[in-house]
């Protein structure tokens, strides 16, 4: 039953209950849900200063653990003993590179990049994201210029032929919309229901982003003609 608590007491952000269950039952640190360590669950339900309190209790974070959480200099320590883990799937699909981006964590993927990550590997599960996407779904522009400067694909089709444009177009990102757009993103590519990153854009009421990316399709428009 102490399982069942902690794991919940996890996602719901609950952090007293998960520090008395840990002081109550040490070992819970080390059980899984579905493949997945209670570190990287408080990472994936928004809840950092959990997986801060999680991370110090246990002994030895794994890549995944570290690169969720931007623990540089013990990624450095495990890549020193295993270089191929940089490239790594965790059980749940997603390999360091992609968590580093989705968490915003720059400095974490700059040094996963030189330490030989590929920016261009979707993960291993039905979505099938990329870094970029990951990046851009996060809504960190800082790395998804990043990665376009380390040649990530700006047309990267993730489940359901999602662009990375189109979640920055669906967050009204503008610095990632430009940033994509100037690298060779498509405006007009539809996902697998036809929606362009404009009809995100408009959805989501992200006016600016609405206008950024007129621009740019009148622009080529232009150009074509």
């Amino acid at each position: 039953m102490d399982t069942e608590e902690f794991f919940n007491a996890i996602k719901q952000g609950h952090q007293d209950e998960v520090q008395r269950l840990v002081r109550g039952t040490p070992n819970l640190i080390h059980e899984k849900q579905n493949g997945v360590t209670p570190v990287l669950i408080a990472m994936y339900y928004g809840h950092p200063e959990i997986a801060e309190f999680l991370a110090e209790k246990t002994v030895t974070l794994n890549i995944f653990e570290a690169s969720a959480t931007g623990k540089r200099a013990q990624i450095a320590r495990i890549l020193a003993r295993d270089p191929e883990l940089v490239n790594a799937y965790s059980e749940d699909g997603f390999h360091p590179l992609g968590l580093a981006c989705f968490f915003g964590h720059l400095e974490t993927a700059e040094y996963l990049i030189k330490a030989g990550a590929r920016v261009n590997s979707p993960s291993k599960n039905k979505m099938k994201v990329t870094p970029l996407h990951s990046a851009a779904a996060g809504k960190h522009s800082a790395i998804v210029k990043l990665l376009l400067k380390h040649e990530a694909d700006p047309n990267a089709r993730e489940d359901g032929d999602f662009t990375p444009l189109h979640a920055a177009a669906q967050n009204g990102d503008i610095e990632s919309i430009r940033a994509l757009l100037f690298n060779g993103a498509d405006a007009q590519a539809k996902t697998a229901e036809g929606k362009t990153a404009m009809d995100y854009a408009l959805e989501a009421g992200k006016k600016d982003a609405v206008e950024v990316l007129k621009e740019d399709i009148t622009k080529r428009f232009r150009i074509r003609k």
